[in-house]
């Protein structure tokens, strides 16, 4: 009996453990996510991640709105020394960054994000967004990665999930220039886009005894030829 027992208590303690393990073998441990792009070299190593999380800055800080508030600006040395004048000092970085501000030299930065000329985009328009949605975990990353498209399909879908207009007119406003076809508008704007203008049918044919005769116009159906977004 008191063998019985004892080998009862023993089968009970190896399921025991086989239980634990396997729960533990569901809770995979945490790994932080990266960026599957690879993020362009900069003039200046700017550590986003450093900035928000322990700087406890804000996109705004840097990226100030600029005329209406259609576009953000990418900060200069004078707006980084606002900070580093006495911040890191000794770090090359920052010594570039100095000497940039006393030669009002340019920062070159290379964009990471950018729509073609014939797209209109407003951040003023989508400030009711969170950066992150557009422009992915910032505040994780050390360095910029293009990490969410920006093409036509991207942009629809989510105009489509959150309500927002889809129609042509909303991201190109070249469809409804001065209210005018966008085949009608500036043959240089056209010629860009590879686009040739409509050219004006004859509307009148003359016949010799008939006078001049309207000639039917067939239904004429012309499409935008763009570069893919």
């Amino acid at each position: 009996m008191q063998k019985f027992l004892m080998l009862a208590i023993l089968f009970g303690l190896v399921l025991a453990a086989r239980a634990q393990g396997a729960g533990t073998a569901r809770k995979p441990a945490a790994i932080a996510s990266e960026p599957s792009a690879t993020a362009p070299a900069q003039p200046i190593a700017f550590n986003h991640k450093l900035h928000i999380q322990t700087a406890k800055m804000t996109c705004n800080n840097c990226h100030e709105p600029r005329g209406d508030g259609s576009t953000l600006a990418l900060p200069q040395a004078p707006k980084c020394m606002t900070c580093h004048t006495s911040i890191a000092t000794d770090k090359p970085d920052i010594k570039r960054l100095t000497e940039a501000a006393k030669n009002e030299d340019p920062i070159l930065w290379v964009r990471v994000y950018r729509v073609p000329s014939f797209v209109t985009f407003s951040h003023k328009t989508h400030a009711g967004n969170t950066c992150e949605e557009c422009h992915g975990p910032v505040s994780e990353r050390t360095a910029i990665a293009q990490e969410k498209d920006t093409n036509m399909g991207s942009c629809i879908g989510c105009h489509q999930a959150k309500g927002a207009p889809t129609t042509c007119d909303t991201c190109h406003a070249i469809m409804s220039t001065n209210g005018r076809s966008p085949f009608e508008v500036d043959p240089n704007v056209l010629a860009r886009l590879h686009i040739e203008p409509v050219r004006k049918l004859a509307t009148t044919v003359a016949i010799r005894g008939e006078g001049m005769i309207p000639i039917p116009q067939p239904a004429v159906i012309s499409f935008l030829h763009v570069p893919m977004l």
